[in-house]
């Protein structure tokens, strides 16, 4: 595994493990995996893989027979080397995407009259809002981003302001001089968006490298600011 395909993983656990504290889920981890034996909020797995070489096993299966014990709605895997089938398992894929990293030297803002006020989320009221503004079913925001995340200091939620309207924004987090990207949201799809969130956050963050992971066509086109695509991944559902 190469460097920042590393970094990558190691953020998004991280990234994990900081979402899932306000809920006093306890993380676990092997040579090979990083898993959750609860119910995790929705939207993240409880199994990641960290080794391509990785199969179904023991732990797997005590989670599989949780799940059905218990009558979760579902459950998923994240395979971030894209190498698993698991459908034989009962499993369908979801969606793949692309690993993505940014270095700093090689960010290519974009020119845009987009011009959104950026700040970093510090009140529960404004909070409130990033939610409303990620997804408007306001109990899965609440259910996912608790307000004890504002005190974590290695966690920050950026929102972009058109006025008074907070209209764009995206989840970060820090772990080995890099900032993971996650939950990004704006009112359209243009890069442009991202262009000036990026440049906030190198502005703000002491131009720490970024990661993250896309889906494939907006992954290509993010190549223009300056991203590149480290490594393919899959997540798997079981409902």
């Amino acid at each position: 595994m190469n460097e920042k395909l590393r970094k990558a993983i190691q953020n998004n656990n991280d990234l994990y493990k900081a979402i899932f504290k306000p809920h006093q889920i306890e993380s676990h981890h092997n040579s090979s995996i990083w898993y959750y034996l609860e119910k995790t909020p929705p939207l993240y797995s409880n199994l990641v893989t960290l080794s391509e070489d990785w199969k179904p096993d023991e732990i797997f299966r005590q989670i599989d027979a949780t799940y059905g014990v218990e009558n979760w709605e579902e459950w998923s895997i994240k395979d971030s080397f894209q190498t698993l089938n698991l459908i034989e398992y009962g499993f369908k894929k979801l969606f793949d995407a692309k690993w993505l990293y940014l270095e700093v030297e090689n960010f290519k803002p974009i020119q845009s009259d987009k011009k959104l006020n950026y700040k970093i989320v510090e009140s529960e009221e404004i909070l409130a809002d990033w939610r409303k503004a990620w997804d408007t079913n306001e109990n899965l925001g609440k259910e996912i981003f608790k307000p004890k995340l504002l005190d974590d200091p290695k966690v920050r939620f950026i929102a972009g302001f058109e006025e008074q309207n907070l209209i764009s924004g995206c989840f970060i987090n820090e772990t080995e001089h890099v900032l993971g990207i996650s939950n990004f949201f704006a009112p359209d799809e243009s890069i442009e968006y991202w262009s000036g969130l990026v440049e906030f956050i190198f502005a703000s963050f002491n131009f720490a490298d970024i990661i993250g992971y896309e889906r494939d066509d907006l992954a290509k086109e993010l190549q223009l600011l300056g991203f590149e695509t480290i490594g393919d991944l899959t997540v798997w559902l079981k409902n």
